[in-house]
């Protein structure tokens, strides 16, 4: 067998050769930080079962599922180092050994979890781990830099140490190991040459280089050793590459050959590694990839071996980097190079399709492909292609010349637009310069007299008669056999003479395609038969390129879609693409037929294909290899191969269609990992979710949000994969996962869901047959488990017996509170009947009242009634006073019982008032039986109160302290005291008299209780509950204390420090202005001019009282009702109204309201009397305009002073008003009664009639009547009750205004004046005007100025 060996390896080695013909470059990607890498320095690359890539660098492990980065580091996870030095995935437990600087860690793959602990702890391995490799027993070598080989069995657990303690002459340093899986372990060494040793015996050879042995081992490094499938051995050293002859010992050495493109790059070799194609990669160090094809044998010297060599070229055909550390092929057949300086290079197992022309320039530092405009492919397979200032030829993707143009053109810079082959010589349109022909055979460049300079050509096409047609930003022409011409005919005919697209369809006729008019087409006689633009419905006006396919068919390439005209005999029948029909960009620049019918055309979004057969849009870019920027308009060509050229602004995109195929199909989809998502921190990812032992991942409800990610394996096809998932419990629907390969559920509800995912290439079909399915069941809490919900409905049980229970009881207190309740509300009412009863009772004892006191005032200030009398009428009076109180104190209970009581405080002197209340009840006094004392400390106590509320209950208090107290004290005192932290101000009455009994003392505070006994009094049983209710409403506190016998303490506290903000705010001092009004003598002359005032009282003898309390020094009016006084009112219109409110047919609120919304009336003051004197009832009066409020009963005096100061009001008002009409410019004063807003419109309303019509002679009262459409009687009484003076004066007042103002403002003399205000006689203007203004005019004037 080793005889055979021998033979075999040393066949293989004389006869390897390498072919001659270069092989087509590889294109590369490139992987770095930029991508996620966690650093650029690349080790050792693996992968595990489920596809993913596993990378070790200088600063971590990398996991790679085809589009993201998993970093693992000392800092997020339990590995041993940063630096990562070797890889080793064991395929049967899923778990991937890593090897670092610092020791080595185990990682399940399943779980993403580093394991605690490692077989290897118990061994001193904390030094560089240099080599990992499977042993032939299935075991695992792992060799330290410095000492130890390990072997560990991984079916015994054991472990087997190597060293020089065990293997004699073993060297300390070590590279790299090797099993050959013959009993043999070879090992290389760091500066000591290479070892084998016999496993079985122990026994070692060593081998290292000998200077003088050209056929030893070329240097003492060994990094690497592989066998491949003829299984020689072939070992990569410092100072070459070895084939190891294992019979003769030997070693064939290949080295670097300076000049020699074929030979290795560089001696330095780290890797070796055998890819499927049974072709040697070998990475090496300062250099680059070489690959030895090791499926040529041949009898040539072996010394004949050439390498095909991937270097360091910066761009995508090759190597990021020249420092190669590591090489691996994965399942797919993809390779991928560990960079020790730039990160990964990837080279994909399927080369692309779509390629770019090596046409470059140089800009800087940066190196790019060209713009290229024209593109022409000739009968020889030949492309020439048109750029700046130069044309280019290329053949077989090679730049064959290059022709400069720039001797040729007519300025600095032109741009080849379009380029055509006619027989040889090769016609080139210019931007902005013209026509160029090259003739191919003499090299010689000539220009084409087009008839003017700086034409720009767009198009270039030649129909079969060899007439070459010109498209020009200034028409259309052509060229014949050396002559050139306009097709004048035909451009007359265009409306935009650029022409973009120029051809003939099969019927003969011409069609023009221009940039900003759309379609023409001409018949054989040059006459415009049909028009397509955007008004008749096509897709644009602005036509990039027209192309006719092979069945005859026109495609329009525009601006906003493509327009396809299936039939040229009826262009007007048209069909349009755009994005509804599955275009991803409508910007189209130029179209090209395949060899298959299918039409393929540029974008700005890359290049798509209408698939004819499938009627279908398939769309590519930039990930499948097509260069990035915009294409040119009408840039492309089709070779007679098939092969399509598209131009762009980055270079020339060629492909053949050919090579393209719809049955690839995606690579298996793989469900990579489950990650919970935590619900407290918005993006952080828990720990990997595993999969339980039926196949499904089990959460709890609160870790019901998780993230799942997928992939396929193979990575050459991630770029162009597209993804779908569903959960079928959520309905029976795919989403697009919008190219993403994560997808994340959040608060998902408790329960079993069915997760799965398919891929599919774009363009292609979905791959239903491999589809990833993955079971997730979220537990519920423990409040919604079924025990949860046996334990529910037990409760639920529960609860209805308790219910029905409790139901029957609940009746039965339903039924007796009802009854109760019914009783308490007959109560109430009945308490109500009787309030109201009162209530109405008082207002009608109130209008006799009135009656009584205003005769008994009169009499009491009667100086000639005598004394006997005078003094009967004042009992009378004291009398009728009392009664009045008890109707207010019923009163003021109601209001508190209906809460029209507001509290109105002021700050005072509470002191005072209690001493005034004090002495007015010791005065009246007459029982000499009874000691009355006032005790008030301190004399002046300043807070908030409401004197009427004090007064009230004090009255009260001492009423029934005199009332039950035949005999004895009587004491009324007022203290501050302090009760917690509270401060008060206490009022006591206190008496000595009968005292109240026990069993009576909670109900004296209750409406319409009496106690029973020998010495109750008859009353209402209302005072107290009043004085109660008013406590309450003050905030106070009330309280009383009694004993039979002994007498009753009544105690009042009030907060000294509470403001009350709820409670309305008087003025701290109020002053009352008690006004005496004289008697008016009797002053009679034979015009009566007494002021009239309008009494509207339902009561004959109040109506009667009032009349003729005013008869001496007024006119008078009298009404029964509200009706009867406006017609009243409207009628004579009085100077002043005085109304009672409650009466029939209309009260007096709605008689206020009328008057005062009839511009008539609505001057006139309006007082209003009732019984009510509720704060709603005076703000019901105000509200409806009244201008005073009286409440009955009501002094004679006080109603005299209030007519007297409404009519002083009056007059002040009108003199304002006169005053105001006098002067050009008023001085603003403030008015004491503002005007109301009939008021107002009615005297601005007059006052620009009489302006309108200043200049009328004939502008009087009778005039103004007209204009006013009032009667001279109303109209006269309006003004002389807002002015105070006439009609007539008020006309001339304004007339006297206007002349002032001409006079002083306008310049004009006196008489111009006067004749433009409408004086005729100019000396009766000049006494009108000296009695207003107390001067003549030129006097006036001379003052002024």
């Amino acid at each position: 067998m080793r005889t055979h060996t021998y033979l075999l390896s040393l066949f293989a080695c004389l006869m390897l050769l390498a072919t001659d013909s270069v092989a087509q470059p590889y294109i590369l990607r490139h992987l770095g930080i930029e991508d996620g890498l966690s650093n650029n320095y690349v080790t050792n690359i693996v992968q595990d079962s489920q596809g993913c890539i596993w990378i070790a660098t200088e600063a971590g492990l990398n996991r790679f599922n085809g589009r993201d980065f998993t970093r693992h580091n000392t800092h997020n996870s339990n590995i041993a180092g940063d630096a990562v030095t070797r890889l080793l995935y064991d395929r049967e437990v899923d778990k991937l050994w890593i090897g670092t600087k610092t020791g080595i860690s185990l990682l399940d793959c399943k779980t993403q979890e580093f394991e605690h602990s490692t077989p290897l702890d118990s061994i001193d391995m904390n030094n560089n781990i240099v080599s990992m490799s499977l042993a032939a027993d299935s075991g695992i070598w792992i060799t330290n830099h410095y000492g130890k080989i390990i072997h560990y069995n991984r079916k015994t657990k054991k472990t087997t140490e190597l060293s020089e303690d065990n293997i004699k002459g073993l060297p300390y340093q070590h590279w790299t190991t090797f099993d050959n899986r013959k009993g043999e372990l070879y090992v290389g060494h760091g500066n000591m040459g290479m070892s084998i040793i016999d496993l079985k015996s122990g026994s070692l050879k060593h081998y290292q280089n000998e200077p003088d042995n050209p056929k030893s081992l070329p240097g003492n490094s060994v990094y690497c050793i592989c066998m491949d499938h003829l299984e020689n051995i072939w070992i990569g050293t410092n100072q070459g590459l070895a084939l190891f002859n294992p019979v003769t010992e030997e070693f064939q050495n290949f080295k670097y050959e300076l000049g020699n493109p074929t030979s290795l790059l560089s001696d330095h070799v780290f890797e070796i590694k055998e890819m499927q194609d049974n072709r040697l990669w070998i990475a090496t160090d300062i250099g680059g990839i070489s690959i030895l094809d090791l499926r040529n044998i041949t009898f040539m010297n072996p010394k004949d071996l050439k390498f095909q060599n991937i270097t360091n070229t910066y761009d995508k055909q090759g190597l990021s980097s020249g420092n190669i550390r590591s090489l691996f092929q994965d399942s797919y057949g993809n390779i991928w190079i560990g960079n020790y300086s730039s990160g990964v290079d990837f080279i994909s197992h399927i080369q692309p399709v779509f390629h770019t022309l090596p046409y470059m320039v140089e800009k800087g530092q940066i190196i790019k492909h060209k713009s290229v405009w024209g593109i022409h492919a000739d009968e020889r397979q030949q492309v020439w292609l048109g750029s700046e200032n130069e044309i280019v030829l290329f053949r077989d993707g090679k730049l064959q010349r290059k022709i400069n143009l720039t001797p040729h053109l007519s300025r600095s810079y032109a741009q080849v637009f379009a380029i055509y082959n006619h027989k040889e010589d090769l016609f080139l349109g210019l931007f902005d310069d013209g026509l160029l022909k090259f003739n191919l055979q003499t090299n010689s460049i000539e220009r084409i007299d087009l008839g003017q300079d700086y034409v720009d050509i767009n198009t270039l096409y030649e129909d079969k008669d060899g007439k070459l047609w010109i498209g020009t930003e200034y028409g259309l022409a052509s060229y014949v056999k050396g002559n050139f011409r306009w097709e004048k005919e035909i451009n007359d005919q265009i409306s935009n003479l650029s022409v973009y697209s120029v051809l003939h369809d099969r019927q003969g006729k011409l069609w023009i395609g221009s940039c900003g008019a759309g379609i023409f087409i001409f018949n054989a006689n040059n006459q415009c038969t049909a028009k397509l633009m955007d008004e008749n419905g096509f897709c644009s006006n602005s036509i990039n390129q027209l192309y006719m396919d092979s069945q005859g068919g026109i495609w329009a390439a525009t601006r906003n879609g493509i327009g396809y005209i299936k039939d040229t005999k009826q262009p007007e029948l048209f069909t349009q693409y755009s994005y509804e029909d599955g275009l991803e960009d409508t910007y189209i620049h130029a179209l090209q037929e395949d060899k298959a019918g299918n039409i393929w055309f540029s974008t700005d979004k890359g290049i798509s294909c209408w698939k004819r057969k499938r009627n279908k849009f398939d769309n590519y870019d930039y990930r499948d290899g097509i260069p990035l920027g915009s294409f040119i308009d009408g840039s492309a060509h089709a070779a007679q191969d098939g092969t399509l050229y598209f131009g762009s602004l980055n270079g020339v995109c060629y492909f053949n269609p050919q090579d393209i195929s719809n049955d690839n199909q995606a690579a298996t989809v793989e469900i990579v990992e489950c990650k919970g998502i935590s619900n407290t921190i918005e993006g952080r990812s828990n720990e990997t979710l595993i999969l339980s032992e039926n196949g499904m991942i089990e959460l709890p409800h609160d870790q019901n949000s998780f993230s799942i990610t997928f992939m396929i394996s193979d990575y050459s096809q991630s770029q162009i994969v597209e993804y779908a998932y569903m959960i079928e419990e959520l309905g029976n629907t795919w989403t697009s996962t919008q190219g993403e390969n994560q997808v994340t559920f959040r608060n998902l509800s408790p329960g079993k869901y069915t997760f799965k995912v398919k891929a599919r290439l774009r363009n292609h079909d979905w791959n239903d047959n491999h589809i990833a399915i993955m079971k997730v069941h979220i537990h519920p809490p423990l409040w919604l488990t079924w025990y949860a919900k046996v334990f529910y409905i037990l409760l639920v049980l529960l609860g209805i017996y308790i219910w029905f229970r409790f139901y029957k009881r609940k009746l039965m207190l339903e039924n007796s509170l009802e009854l109760e309740r019914k009783k308490s509300l007959n109560e109430q009412e009945l308490n109500n009947e009787r309030l109201r009863f009162y209530t109405n009772i008082t207002h009608e004892l109130r209008t006799p009242l009135t009656l009584i006191l205003g005769p008994l005032e009169d009499l009491i200030n009667d100086p000639d009634l005598s004394t006997y009398y005078s003094k009967k009428v004042q009992v009378i009076h004291s009398s009728a006073i009392r009664l009045l109180n008890l109707i207010n104190q019923i009163l003021e209970f109601r209001k508190t019982e209906t809460q029209n009581r507001k509290l109105t405080v002021a700050k005072g002197d509470l002191g005072s008032l209690v001493t005034e209340i004090g002495l007015r009840y010791k005065e009246l006094n007459r029982n000499e039986k009874v000691k009355f004392h006032i005790q008030v400390q301190p004399k002046e106590a300043k807070l908030y109160f409401d004197a009427d509320i004090i007064s009230t209950i004090l009255n009260n208090l001492l009423s029934n302290a005199i009332k039950y107290t035949p005999e004895g004290e009587i004491s009324l005192m007022m203290h501050p005291i302090v009760d917690g932290e509270n401060r008060y101000m206490e009022i006591v009455v206190k008496d000595t008299g009968y005292g109240i009994d026990t069993d009576a003392l909670p109900h004296i505070f209750d409406r319409y209780y009496q106690a029973k006994g020998k010495h109750q009094a008859s009353g209402t049983g209302i005072g107290l509950a009043l004085v109660k209710s008013l406590a309450d409403l003050h905030e106070g506190i009330l309280s009383v204390e009694s004993e039979v016998g002994k007498g009753t303490t009544f105690t009042f506290r009030l907060l000294t420090e509470n403001s009350y903000p709820d409670a309305l705010h008087k003025e701290e001092k109020e002053t009352i202005v008690r006004e005496e009004i004289d008697k008016i003598k009797e002053i009679r002359e034979d015009t009566d001019i007494r002021p009239m005032i309008l009494v509207v009282e339902d009561n004959d003898d109040i109506r009667e009282y009032i009349t003729t309390s005013f008869s001496n020094d007024y006119r008078i009016l009298s009404a029964n009702n509200g009706k009867e006084g406006l017609e009243q009112a409207q009628h004579h219109i009085p100077d002043i109204i005085i109304s009672d409110i409650m009466m029939p047919v209309m009260d007096g609120i709605e008689l206020c309201k009328l008057i005062k919304e009839d511009i008539r009336t609505s001057h006139i003051p309006v007082i209003l009397l009732t019984a009510k004197d509720s704060i709603q009832d005076k703000e019901e009066g105000y509200e409806s305009g009244a201008d005073s409020y009286l409440t009955k009963p009501f002094s004679a005096k006080l109603l005299h002073s209030r007519v007297h100061n409404l009519l002083e009001s009056r007059k002040k008002l009108a003199l304002l008003i006169t005053n105001r009409t006098k002067e050009l410019k008023p001085e603003q004063s403030q008015e004491s009664m503002k005007r109301s807003r009939l008021d107002e419109e009615f005297l601005n309303r007059f006052t620009a009639i009489v302006e309108e019509n200043i200049d009328t002679p004939q502008l009087d009262m009778p005039f103004m009547i007209g204009k006013m459409n009032m009667s001279h009687s109303t109209l006269y009484r309006k003004i002389k009750g807002l002015t105070g003076i006439s009609g007539n004066e008020f006309i001339r007042k304004i007339r006297l205004k206007n002349s002032l103002r001409l006079l002083m403002e306008e310049g004009l003399n006196i008489s111009e004046a006067a004749y433009a205000s409408g004086f005729n006689d100019l000396g009766y203007f000049r006494a009108c005007f000296k009695e207003e203004y107390g001067m003549a005019p030129s006097e006036y004037i001379k003052q002024k100025k």
